[in-house]
């Protein structure tokens, strides 16, 4: 694949095009959906941070995204980096390619990129999507950037999204769907506390067990 130039700063322009976009889907996920979105105030509006979820559906980065009130750069499998089309697209709306079947270098250095830029990186800690929607473990990669960027991590949890697009039919449902941002994980006194290796394992625990709290509290 040709080498991925990340760009962190927009033009207004495409943070006018960004908001429009964002308030019709708030619109249609509340009409259709019936969405439920809680915690928001607990979303910092400035500085670095990871953003970590769960993920049950290729709807949730869109989800996210529509509720949260900053430019969120999620990473996204190398393998929907395809053709023309798709790769501009996941360019223009932030979306930069991980190498999931190898450590990705070139992906901890776009997220640390990011970070340095007080920008939000988003993480989906399980690696791949859980569309039977129970929780797995998360990869080391949240803790790695955290700890190399410095971070703190905001753990997010979503619900019903699984349940949109169900087999064997792929038939279209309407469930109800629901949002949850948890309390923001300071992990800088983990970071001056611990071994570079210690504080990436913990980290990556703390991240995931929140998130497992978030869900059980609203699936």
């Amino acid at each position: 694949m040709k080498e991925y130039k990340l760009k962190t700063k927009r033009p207004k322009i495409f943070h006018c095009i960004l908001g429009t976009i964002k308030f019709v889907l708030r619109v249609f996920f509340k009409i259709f959906f019936r969405l439920e979105v809680m915690g928001t105030d607990k979303i910092p509006l400035r500085g670095r941070l990871i953003l970590c979820s769960n993920h049950i559906s290729y709807a949730d980065p869109v989800i996210i995204s529509a509720y949260f009130p900053r430019v969120i750069f999620f990473m996204a499998k190398i393998e929907v980096f395809t053709g023309w089309l798709l790769k501009s697209f996941f360019k223009y709306f932030n979306t930069f390619p991980v190498n999931r079947k190898k450590f990705d270098r070139q992906t901890i250095r776009y997220s640390l990129q990011i970070l340095s830029d007080d920008e939000v990186v988003g993480i989906f800690p399980e690696g791949s999507r859980s569309t039977d929607g129970v929780l797995r473990d998360a990869q080391k990669g949240v803790g790695l950037i955290s700890v190399m960027g410095k971070s703190s991590i905001l753990p997010v949890a979503i619900s019903g999204t699984n349940m949109i697009v169900q087999k064997p039919h792929k038939r279209f449902f309407f469930p109800k769907l629901r949002l949850i941002f948890g309390d923001v994980i300071n992990t800088s006194e983990i970071i001056n506390k611990y071994s570079h290796n210690d504080a990436t394992e913990m980290i990556m625990k703390i991240a995931m067990e929140r998130i497992k709290l978030l869900y059980e509290q609203i699936k």
